[in-house]
């Protein structure tokens, strides 16, 4: 596993951007591998179960876009609303809490002593060695490497306590929603949506944990990256189009020009899935996370978050 850190904005060109990250435990061509070869099991017999927890998170994935579908129809509309409703919820949840979701403390070093023997080995169908220390990719033109280290210390120091707290009170919160399974075809979605959060809120919590018990091994090594400074010294879009694009692009009015304070511009980031060769559910998280910062930064809120990155959380201190 490693985690590659994303510059997102900064309020001064002198001062250290905040960013996200995206935890990768394998590329893009692993996972198609993967993919096709459990699809190619369908034996049934000989094809390994996966995981409780795995495929109920499928079925609710396939039961939700099964919600977004345009060629059917319901009472009052209500799952194409509701699909539609449940994607502006997702977008609101904070980065922060996807970013660390993305981590899956199973494909990284073991939380114990004397793993040196793992350094080197290759990670179950994937191209991603397997080491006793999670690198940490960082394009050196906009980040420092002590800084980024202690923002991302602060980060699960922050986060940790804050999901915890969370998961209790979408638990608390479940039973109260029991009442809305009386109204009829329409099914209960508060407490889906809370077991939902409950869920996400767990996920962040144990994810937030592990890479703060890294953090304090000194097991998270920040690594410069020569391709994300390539990435980032792009503040234009490639002219790569074809000639149709282009043509349909002059038909079309310009787009708003990017506030200079913005450093992840949105053409950076199919650029970042094409060169990191990222999942495909990345997308949709560095959109979310450029979305809410381009927010702060209209509201002026964006020194709030550079200083809640840079500063210790009173409740941690001791």
């Amino acid at each position: 596993m490693r985690l590659i850190a994303i510059p997102l904005a900064r309020a001064r060109p002198t001062s250290h951007p905040i960013s996200t990250f995206v935890a990768q435990t394998a590329s893009r061509a692993a996972e198609k591998a993967l993919a096709d070869a459990a699809a190619k099991k369908t034996d049934g017999a000989n094809t390994p179960q996966l995981p409780f927890t795995t495929r109920m998170l499928n079925k609710a994935s396939a039961f939700w876009m099964d919600l977004g579908r345009t060629d059917q129809t319901s009472t009052l509309d209500w799952k194409r609303r509701t699909y539609v409703t449940g994607e502006k919820l997702m977008d609101r949840i904070e980065y922060q809490e996807w970013a660390l979701k993305g981590i899956d403390p199973a494909m990284g070093p073991h939380l114990i002593r004397g793993q040196a023997k793992d350094a080197g080995n290759q990670e179950a169908g994937t191209d991603i060695a397997k080491l006793d220390h999670v690198p940490l990719l960082y394009p050196p033109s906009l980040l420092q490497p002590e800084r980024l280290l202690k923002n991302l210390k602060n980060l699960t120091d922050h986060r940790t306590p804050h999901h915890y707290r969370r998961f209790w009170y979408c638990v608390v919160g479940m039973p109260i929603t029991i009442p809305f399974a009386l109204i009829p075809v329409i099914p209960n979605l508060p407490f889906f949506y809370l077991v939902y959060r409950a869920w996400s809120h767990w996920k962040a919590y144990k994810s937030s944990q592990y890479l703060s018990t890294l953090i304090g091994q000194d097991r998270v090594h920040p690594t410069e990256s020569k391709e994300l400074d390539s990435i980032f010294a792009q503040t234009s879009a490639p002219s790569d189009a074809t000639p149709s694009e282009a043509s349909s692009e002059k038909s079309t009015a310009p787009e708003p020009a990017e506030d200079e304070r913005m450093l992840l511009l949105k053409h950076h980031i199919p650029m970042l899935m094409d060169k990191m060769e990222f999942p495909e559910w990345v997308k949709a998280d560095l959109r979310r996370a450029r979305l809410q910062v381009d927010k702060a930064v209209a509201e002026n809120k964006l020194e709030e978050l550079e200083s809640s990155a840079e500063e210790e959380h009173p409740e941690n201190k001791k």
